[in-house]
């Protein structure tokens, strides 16, 4: 069984993972946020900061993923990340977000699915890499997604991921694991399950309905709760053990920003980005994310900080 950490933009950065890898351990490949490849002219080193070779933990498996519906435009930047040494590249059909959906990207492309067999025809022409491919169940119904999973059915892809929602649906709702089995019995690619493994149970269940499935990608899941993958394969930590690591994690994702950003609430800003998910399962009344979110200096922020890891606060056992 490998467990994946989904790609989630502004989130799941290079610092992110490498931090992640070292802290909490449990994931095996780790899927970078994508790369727009629309705009050619924009083609420069800045587009690929986040995964040039140097930015990643030596030994992490990373793989990039790439956001197109232009078959050139992909092959060039799929074919630059090649050089880099990346051995698997992925591309995004799955993204729900309507300023993607709207220009036939991401999800809005599974309701075109002459538009994906056309683009991986030249994609495929001359694969120097392993190509793999994230959609949804489709855009607005089960139905658009049966006919895009005929299209790769035809192609050597060398994975396909699916999360268990429509684009529509955005994170609304719940999965629907009836329409995912539907896909994955007629998918004739090595399939990864994805969506709402938020706790080990959800995986327990996930994986007791689909027993062939080996791989599953963790998204929201593993940042509300970075152990989860690792409690999956086992892990014996106890709460105030991981409480301890929790904050030795956040220690060292703040000493890096103040490190690159200058200005309190700069630096404020970009930690309670950190907190977005992260509070869900350190703080689940939301009582010091709304201490965080009111800070605009790093003294303010760091004393909700030093209340919210105190052992008063029952992290201790």
């Amino acid at each position: 069984m490998k467990l994946f950490l989904a790609p989630i933009q502004g989130m799941t950065i290079a610092l992110y993972r490498n931090l992640y890898a070292e802290y909490f351990g449990g994931i095996d490949t780790y899927y970078s946020p994508f790369i727009d490849t629309n705009n050619m002219r924009k083609s420069n080193s800045s587009l690929f900061k986040d995964i040039l070779p140097q930015v990643n933990t030596k030994g992490l498996d990373v793989v990039p993923q790439l956001l197109s519906n232009n078959a050139d435009n992909f092959k060039f930047f799929a074919n630059t990340i090649s050089a880099m040494g990346y051995k698997e590249i992925n591309w995004n059909i799955g993204c729900p977000y309507p300023m993607v959906t709207k220009k036939k990207k991401g999800s809005g492309i599974l309701a075109h699915p002459d538009m994906i067999r056309e683009f991986l025809d030249e994609v495929c022409k001359d694969l120097t890499y392993d190509l793999t491919v994230k959609m949804r169940l489709g855009m607005d119904d089960l139905e658009e997604g049966i006919k895009v999973i005929e299209v790769l059915n035809d192609y050597p892809l060398c994975g396909v991921m699916i999360h268990g929602r429509t684009g529509r649906q955005m994170y609304t709702g719940t999965v629907d694991l009836d329409a995912f089995e539907v896909l994955y019995k007629s998918c004739q690619h090595e399939m990864t399950y994805n969506g709402d493994i938020f706790t080990v149970d959800d995986y327990n269940k996930i994986n007791s309905r689909f027993p062939d499935i080996d791989n599953f990608m963790l998204g929201r899941g593993a940042l509300i709760d970075p152990f989860l993958a690792s409690d999956i394969k086992g892990g014996t930590l106890t709460t105030s053990q991981k409480f301890s690591i929790m904050k030795d994690f956040h220690d060292a994702v703040y000493s890096h920003y103040k490190s690159i950003i200058s200005g309190d609430k700069h630096l404020c800003d970009r930690m309670k980005e950190f907190w977005m998910y992260t509070s869900v399962h350190l703080d689940p009344t939301g009582k010091f994310l709304k201490k965080i979110k009111k800070c605009t200096t790093i003294h303010a922020y760091l004393e909700v900080i030093n209340q919210l890891f105190h052992p008063s606060n029952g992290w201790m056992e």
